[in-house]
């Protein structure tokens, strides 16, 4: 979901009758939790292997945990259910007069553009590409934050159609705040402080601006100082106002997250990257699901995930071949697993290109499959997520 859903007042209120009784999760219990939970627990994980093995670790744990955060919790191959959720579900292609050839003529035409400029820079102009890859990483962050921002307003619908209390005007100033505040800070921190304290360390992502000299490492207290007066300033108005538990919960959870990025970005980035692959899983699932209007329809609601796993699996294989685990491997099998994928190297560098164009191909579909503040989009699509 990218920057377009940015509701910030609900559309008229609708049944949903799957609420029941409870608190108004945006999913549902299970997955509204674990949407959190499970990014946690990676990245815990992987913290506990890091202190384990110590010296020995060299970054493999935090390559393990931003792995699985790539593939395993879906943000590495989400971007490829985008098209599978058009082409399916193709009531998506005709909410607009112009919807069919902005959705397939224009993600295409991105996807085109974009590869031959990988491709390209690749073999003629390394430095460029780096700035290639730093530009997909901006836009990369900008979809994450922006789909946070969506589903806050997807909760807000939610909670009205609950009766909950309606979110208050400062909510709303701090909703629209809220992308180009994170997303400011944690582009500071990545590109021009160090990521570590240590004399001589480079941020994050260095494409060269580092050797002009990045800010001294105290700058990313500041940077978590500022924010923790947005999100203290967010936190006391959704209490003072009774919001949803749900809603907070996410909220607040989301701002965890960028206070660990703003500290620590390499382990805010595996936090990050799984949330954000996980929210865009289960938003999909649930909008492939057939409504009421479509008994009959060939994609069932029990062959979903089956479909979703299968449309991701040429991507899941491109992280398998770039996966640390294949270090791992060579020891037990002097090297062969190395040996294997150096002569397969050509094929999945091709496919870490067309990897890097569906994701941009993806984020220009999001900008008009989401589109909720046109009338048409939302009778189309909210029902589909369970609000309408």
């Amino acid at each position: 979901m990218s920057q377009p859903v940015t509701l910030t007042s609900a559309p008229p209120a609708v049944a949903v009758p799957s609420l029941g009784a409870g608190a108004p999760w945006l999913f549902s219990q299970r997955q509204d939790v674990n949407l959190l939970f499970i990014p946690a627990a990676v990245a815990l994980f992987c913290l506990w292997m890091s202190s384990f093995l110590g010296a020995a670790d060299g970054g493999l744990s935090r390559a393990i945990g931003r792995w699985v955060s790539q593939y395993l919790l879906f943000n590495g191959t989400h971007v490829i259910l985008t098209f599978l959720l058009i082409l399916v579900r193709r009531d998506l292609l005709h909410t607009t007069p112009h919807q069919k050839s902005l959705l397939l003529g224009g993600s295409g035409a991105v996807f085109v553009v974009t590869l031959a400029m990988a491709w390209y820079t690749k073999e003629h102009m390394p430095l460029a590409n780096l700035l290639l890859g730093a530009t997909i990483y901006v836009f990369a962050a900008h979809h994450t934050l922006s789909q946070v921002k969506g589903l806050w307003a997807l909760h807000n619908l939610r909670g009205r159609t609950a009766g909950a209390p309606p979110p208050s005007e400062t909510e709303r100033n701090l909703q629209k705040y809220w992308v180009p505040m994170a997303l400011t800070l944690m582009l500071v921190r990545i590109f021009w402080v160090p990521l570590t304290s240590e004399r001589g360390d480079f941020p994050l992502m260095d494409v060269g601006q580092a050797e002009r000299g990045s800010l001294p490492f105290s700058t990313c207290y500041v940077l978590l100082a500022v924010w923790l007066v947005y999100a203290g300033r967010l936190a006391s108005t959704l209490i003072a106002t009774k919001q949803s538990g749900p809603k907070c919960f996410y909220l607040l959870g989301w701002c965890s997250i960028v206070s660990i990025a703003l500290i620590w970005p390499g382990w805010g980035a595996v936090l990050s990257a799984g949330t954000h692959g996980l929210e865009y899983a289960f938003l999909t699932g649930r909008m492939l699901e057939p409504t009421a209007k479509e008994p009959e329809a060939r994609l069932g609601k029990a062959a979903v995930w089956p479909a979703m796993v299968a449309a991701m699996l040429p991507l899941i294989l491109v992280g398998v071949a770039n996966s640390p685990f294949v270090t791992l491997v060579d020891t037990a099998t002097q090297g062969a697993a190395t040996d294997f994928f150096l002569r397969q190297q050509p094929m999945w560098s091709m496919g870490v290109l067309v990897g890097n164009s569906i994701v941009l191909a993806h984020y220009f579909a999001d900008a008009f499959l989401y589109r909720f503040r046109i009338p048409k989009v939302r009778e189309v699509t909210l029902p589909r997520i369970g609000l309408g």
